[in-house]
């Protein structure tokens, strides 16, 4: 009997992927050495996105320096760049690099909640995005973690209310200290997607074409790696992925929506 063509489980295959191999080095060295596990979180996240990315981008961990040299960012745990980049530091996965040749940055985290892990990554990014200053439309900033703290106790409308506040309250306190219009730095400062590997999705809708962004955080379970896939390989390859957008592009977010709301001033 044939198997049936599914491209919704060719993409929740790669989420179960990253669920089973978060398990293998905790399995082995227990509660001890936790700086080594959390490296290991974001290897195997680089291994999964190498498969799926243009040949003419690398991923790496490292710095990113500004183009007059005078600004660094904190270490990130994946920057994606292009090839052709000329590096002031190239080692084993662990580069330094001019700001204007990234094209992606992601913070992974074993386990997200609202306190410190969230405000670190968020921090992390914000850092980057001051020295690029670029639209969202050209770079993609994301956080990736592979759970959240007590998430079936809390529940997903819980979890993303949550995490939205969270969010809100983070860049309304950075605000302050911004000189641009609203809307420049909604486009220039703030987070791109939030994916909870298995469990939700959260995207800011705000690129360029968007004069009022809001955020949306929606219940796609085991779907969530294919959001996260599809929109980070909409921010490096615009014009590929839209040719060949139902090969890439789940099933409309409306039906899994959980919240929609501006970050707003």
């Amino acid at each position: 009997m044939p198997v049936e063509r599914s491209l919704p489980n060719y993409y929740q295959s790669f989420s179960k992927e990253l669920d089973v191999a978060k398990n293998r080095v905790r399995d082995i060295i227990g509660n001890a050495h936790w700086i080594s596990d959390g490296t290991h979180k974001e290897a195997i996240l680089q291994d999964v996105l190498k498969r799926f990315i243009p040949k003419k981008y690398v991923i790496s961990s490292g710095f990113i320096l500004s183009n007059d040299g005078e600004t660094c960012s904190k270490q990130l745990d994946i920057i994606i760049y292009d090839q052709a980049s000329p590096l002031l530091f190239n080692g084993p996965n662990f580069v330094i690099i001019p700001d204007q040749y990234v094209r992606a940055v992601i913070e992974v985290k074993t386990s997200l909640s609202v306190g410190s892990k969230l405000i670190d990554a968020l921090e992390n990014l914000y850092t980057v995005q001051s020295i690029m200053e670029r639209a969202s439309d050209s770079v993609y900033f994301g956080i990736f973690s592979f759970g959240f703290q007590d998430y079936r106790n809390i529940g997903p409308v819980n979890v993303a209310q949550r995490l939205f506040t969270k969010i809100k309250e983070f860049y309304r306190d950075k605000r302050v200290q911004y000189e641009g219009t609203d809307l420049q730095f909604l486009q220039t400062r703030t987070l791109t997607s939030l994916c909870m590997n298995g469990l939700l999705y959260g995207l800011h809708w705000n690129d360029t074409t968007q004069s009022s962004p809001e955020f949306g955080f929606y219940d796609t379970g085991e779907q969530s790696f294919n959001y996260f896939m599809s929109n980070l390989l909409s921010t490096l390859d615009s014009n590929t992925i839209t040719l060949s957008k139902p090969l890439w592009f789940p099933q409309s977010k409306d039906s899994r929506l959980l919240l929609k709301e501006k970050i707003g001033f």
